[in-house]
């Protein structure tokens, strides 16, 4: 099962395998319309969207990819899209057709778990975070899934698969980045979901997470299997990008030819401008940040950002953050057009 694959501590490596799933709630699912095809508001580009890490602070994103699917900046079964740790789930919950508001009632219900249970979301999130998947995503999203970029012709080289990438650092056997994009069943989805989110003795109260999977740790049947430690996306990637992959750099036979980043952190604290806002001292609109004061409606401390990040909060607060979300993005859509027109004369 997923939580035997995830949720072993490491105490228990050499004496058992077992584990038990927790209950799942049933909730309704909102696939896109089977409508006209999404016309790009940018001819000529092809824009990949790649979502920072954040813990709680998931909904910012939710807000930005709703207002962005709106938009038609994002076609839910086309646009490449990325991400680490809560990232990553924004990225899978896009790429599976989940309604955007879904992620945050998802959000809401894993933070009163916690408040009504008394007890803090450190340790405590991953089985929640399992509850949620389970729910939201059935057969019928994760062969939405599957079905995404089928239209398009790819070579052998090209690894861009369902153009959901999910990031995450293996540190043993090997030591290297991954950028998963293509998944087995629902389990496999879920478990990378789940070690992209794994935050040292945060998401739970172990360091790394042990993977068991036979077919991917054998390398084919070349070596006996071995269990891979692996780790947050957020330390797949250098600093300054913040757990979001460059697409036209990981993917380069995907079709993206520019990237923008989304941070549910004030992106100053990683410095990502350098990497995503400035070229050549030319300002590019490739960064969607959360800001801790330019928000007239819903002004933030940091303070209040990291609590909310880390600590179950109020369905107020998680649902502010959607919508200041929705917000900024909408600004970045502004700075599109405006960029578009000036181009145009």
């Amino acid at each position: 099962t997923f939580r035997n694959k995830i949720l072993l501590p490491y105490n228990q490596f050499l004496s058992s395998r077992q584990s038990h799933i927790a209950p799942t709630t049933a909730t309704t699912m909102i696939l896109p319309n089977n409508g006209p095809a999404i016309q790009n508001p940018n001819p000529g580009q092809s824009i990949g969207f790649s979502f920072s890490p954040g813990g709680l602070l998931l909904p910012y994103h939710m807000g930005v990819a709703d207002c962005l699917i709106q938009e038609k900046y994002i076609d839910p079964s086309e646009t490449v899209l990325a991400g680490s740790s809560a990232g990553s789930i924004a990225a899978m919950a896009i790429g599976v057709g989940v309604d955007a508001k879904q992620g945050l009632e998802g959000t809401i219900a894993i933070s009163d778990n916690c408040l009504n249970a008394r007890k803090p979301a450190r340790g405590n999130l991953l089985p929640l975070l399992e509850e949620q998947m389970e729910g939201l995503v059935g057969q019928e999203e994760f062969e939405f899934l599957q079905s995404r970029r089928k239209n398009r012709s790819t070579s052998d080289s090209d690894k861009t698969g369902t153009g959901v990438a999910l990031a995450y650092r293996e540190i043993f056997p090997q030591r290297k980045s991954h950028f998963q994009t293509e998944f087995r069943d629902r389990e496999e989805l879920f478990r990378s979901v789940g070690y992209s989110c794994m935050f040292p003795f945060f998401t739970t109260n172990f360091p790394f997470i042990l993977d068991f999977d036979p077919v991917v740790n054998n390398d084919n049947g070349n070596r006996p299997a071995l269990p891979r430690l692996l780790m947050d996306g957020y330390f797949s990637l250098p600093r300054p990008q913040f757990g979001c992959p460059i697409l036209q750099d990981e993917f380069p036979e995907s079709g993206v030819n520019r990237t923008v980043a989304i941070t549910c952190i004030p992106q100053e604290y990683f410095g990502m401008e350098d990497v995503f806002g400035a070229v050549n001292s030319k300002k590019q609109n490739n960064l969607i940040s959360i800001n801790d004061s330019c928000d007239e409606r819903n002004a933030l401390s940091t303070v209040d950002i990291f609590r909310i990040a880390t600590q179950p909060t109020s369905r107020k607060e998680l649902t502010d953050l959607f919508e200041r979300g929705y917000r900024d993005a909408e600004k970045w859509c502004r700075r599109e057009e405006d960029n578009r027109s000036r181009q145009q004369k």
